[in-house]
């Protein structure tokens, strides 16, 4: 494998600030396309009139494409390197914001969220690649710094950018803040990245790939169409999980397997890997509900959702620093504690909304369940790879973030059929939520169905929680009872 540029050179230390805005702006571009969304789906789903199950494909279908791509993404990037596998990306990206923007129906709306996923999945892992590459380990945390918070603020400012866009102009307009990023990174990509690629690529499993693609998506289209009359619920979801028991197969038998299952030895590292994707029900699920939470029973616009949403990503601009800090001085499992117990709280506050809940209200809630999961969430990335050896510490990151996004992708999926069938439950069946986000059926039955049905999923998402705190109780058990084993060895 040819030797990477060493961050010492003359020439990548000219680069390496460079490289690093081109990558942020390219990571901002398609954070921002993911969160930005979210408050628009009320509207598409009254202009198409899409049911709440369709719509959750929007969310759905853009965390199954980039949890696929997200394991494939370093195979691609050693047969067609860096800057070319950065710039298709981005390419597939921007055509694929168009098309949403002017999609005549929801399937190709839907159809371009599955491509917009799939080029996130390849950015996201590609651009901490190319920080790497050209900082020495002296002064990469800093550039990860810089990083970090693009990540953060993008998906903090996306709803509040979405929400005045709706208001303003249409919700079509949502699919297109993210594309003067994305140019601006392809400019800087062609100026300033280096084709790096292996000169013996390793080869890549595309049956593992297939195998996990397909059986993610008919998993999540049989458990949608649960809410229907559809018969075809039932043998997807027996397809999807046969195709993604095929894909345990392929990785314990593959010679080089998308994930090695090996990391699942370390009792400690599982249980990470089973909180991250508690962590990842419960950011992507309470992100998905609460713009229909505001929208459908305190029929607040979009641009007010918006707002109410953005103090929450924004406290964790203060929340993942101390974090961090306090992820290097406490034991893990306690802050996994406080953030399983915070979200949990935070969840059973939205719960308990009703249509005269206060503006002001919502936002403290929705705030104190997102930097709830801001605490845990340093703790837990650092304890699940301090368990695993050295060897193995690169796989296991991939596994966490694989895990996390699994783990939303489900989420959504299943709160989406909970929410649908307790409103049906109560409507006898005649679910029809368009008619409440254009505001032509939100009489007091369906506001008051609706309510109860969001107040049980949120309640359902707390619950999770709470048992996700057993988990981080059983690794702060195994951690004691390893410093105790090394304490009576060092005896």
């Amino acid at each position: 494998m040819r030797a990477s540029p060493t961050s010492e050179s003359p020439a990548t230390e000219a680069r390496k600030w460079p490289v690093t805005v081109t990558v942020i702006l390219g990571t901002v571009a398609v954070v921002l396309n993911a969160t930005v969304v979210n408050v628009a789906i009320p509207p598409i789903m009254a202009d198409f009139g899409m049911s709440q199950m369709a719509a959750q494909w929007l969310a759905t279908g853009f965390m199954a494409a980039m949890t696929a791509t997200m394991l494939a993404s370093a195979r691609v990037m050693e047969r067609f390197g860096q800057r070319r596998t950065f710039e298709i990306s981005l390419w597939v990206f921007l055509a694929a914001c168009v098309l949403a923007a002017a999609s005549p129906s929801g399937g190709v709306m839907i159809a371009a969220r599955l491509l917009q996923g799939a080029t996130a999945g390849m950015i996201q892992p590609l651009a901490l690649v190319l920080i790497f590459d050209v900082f020495p380990d002296r002064e990469r945390g800093k550039a990860l710094g810089l990083y970090g918070m693009g990540v953060v603020l993008a998906p903090a400012l996306g709803p509040a950018v979405g929400g005045v866009l709706i208001d303003w102009l249409s919700w079509r307009a949502v699919y297109l803040p993210g594309i003067p990023f994305g140019l601006a990174a392809l400019w800087g990509a062609r100026r300033y990245l280096v084709e790096h690629r292996s000169d013996a690529p390793l080869a890549f499993d595309w049956l593992g790939l297939l195998l996990l693609a397909v059986g993610l998506a008919a998993l999540l289209l049989g458990l949608s169409m649960l809410a229907g009359t559809g018969g075809w619920a039932l043998p997807g979801i027996v397809v999807g999980l046969a195709l993604l028991a095929g894909f345990v197969w392929r990785a314990a038998t593959a010679e080089a397997p998308l994930i090695q299952l090996q990391v699942f030895a370390y009792p400690r590292f599982a249980l990470a890997s089973l909180l991250a994707m508690a962590y990842g029900a419960g950011l992507y699920g309470s992100t998905y509900l609460v713009p229909l939470l505001m929208q459908g029973v305190q029929q607040f616009s979009a641009t007010a959702t918006g707002l109410a949403m953005m103090p929450a990503g924004l406290s964790l601009t203060v929340i993942f620093p101390l974090a961090g800090r306090l992820a290097d001085r406490l034991p893990a499992h306690r802050l996994m504690l406080v953030g399983c117990a915070g979200f949990a709280f935070g969840m059973l506050g939205l719960a308990f909304s009703r249509p005269d809940t206060g503006f002001l209200a919502l936002v403290l809630w929705i705030a104190f369940g997102r930097m709830a999961l801001g605490i845990m969430m340093p703790a837990l990335n650092i304890d699940g790879l301090r368990s695993l050896p050295a060897a193995h510490t690169q796989q296991g990151s991939g596994v966490i973030n694989f895990a996390r996004q699994l783990g939303g992708a489900l989420g959504v999926n299943l709160l989406a059929l909970l929410l649908e069938s307790r409103i049906g439950a109560r409507l006898e069946g005649a679910v029809d939520l368009h008619r409440v986000y254009d505001r032509a059926g939100g009489g007091r039955d369906v506001i008051s169905a609706l309510t109860k049905g969001f107040s049980e999923t949120f309640m359902v998402l707390g619950l999770v929680f709470v048992l996700a705190m057993i988990a981080a109780g059983w690794m702060g058990y195994l951690h004691a009872k390893l410093r105790k084993d090394s304490a009576g060895l060092r005896r």
